[in-house]
């Protein structure tokens, strides 16, 4: 991911940033570089806007920030566990300003359509549609926590739907440490006036 921003954002020190994680190696290195980092998580208990134990938590498919908020928006393996990632991506988009950018990484099916798992159902059930897959989740503990797709390279047409002007696949230059570039996916606000919804 920092290998991706420094080729997409060379400036940083002027740049607004919203990461959806406040630990981790990415959140370290834009604290560092971004002019001002706004950071979340997402606590199920604790409403969307409020904090505990000094962390912000956000809904992503509900966000709390007012329109236009942030330059940049980043993620890491958030998507996935989006129950209406649909919203979510609108969301994102929202808080973006014009010519602003979100850059983030999802797993990859390495196909052209995404697979969805899991949907929710009447009164916020879970209904399965392929066997269940869990990813760890190191915020709340070790306990797994319910992916409902994997994506295929059909997420750039959700990022368009959203009204990203722009959507494209990168990946990392070959100086990444160990030979580790997972694709990093990004898109672009339009620099002009949004058109009316």
């Amino acid at each position: 991911m920092a290998s991706v921003l420094r080729q997409v954002v060379p400036d940083l020190s002027k740049t607004l940033a919203y990461e959806l994680s406040c630990r981790g190696t990415l959140f370290n290195f834009l604290g560092r570089h971004c002019r001002r980092l706004t950071c979340s998580e997402y606590l199920p208990d604790v409403r969307p806007g409020e904090t505990r134990d000094g962390i912000l938590c956000e809904d992503v498919q509900s966000l709390s920030f007012p329109d236009r908020s942030f330059d940049l928006c980043t993620s890491t393996e958030v998507f996935e566990h989006v129950p209406d990632d649909a919203r979510g991506f609108l969301e994102i988009r929202r808080v973006l300003r014009p010519g602003g950018l979100f850059v983030f990484t999802v797993p990859l099916n390495g196909t052209g359509e995404t697979v969805e798992r899991a949907r929710l159902g009447a009164q916020g059930s879970i209904e399965h549609l392929l066997p269940p897959e869990y990813h760890r989740d190191p915020i709340r503990g070790h306990g797994p926590v319910l992916a409902f797709r994997t994506y295929g390279r059909d997420i750039m047409d959700r990022l368009l739907q959203a009204g990203f002007a722009h959507a494209e696949m990168v990946r990392p230059e070959a100086g990444v440490p160990w030979g580790y570039a997972r694709t990093v996916i990004l898109g672009h606000c339009s620099n002009g006036p949004e058109p009316h919804r």
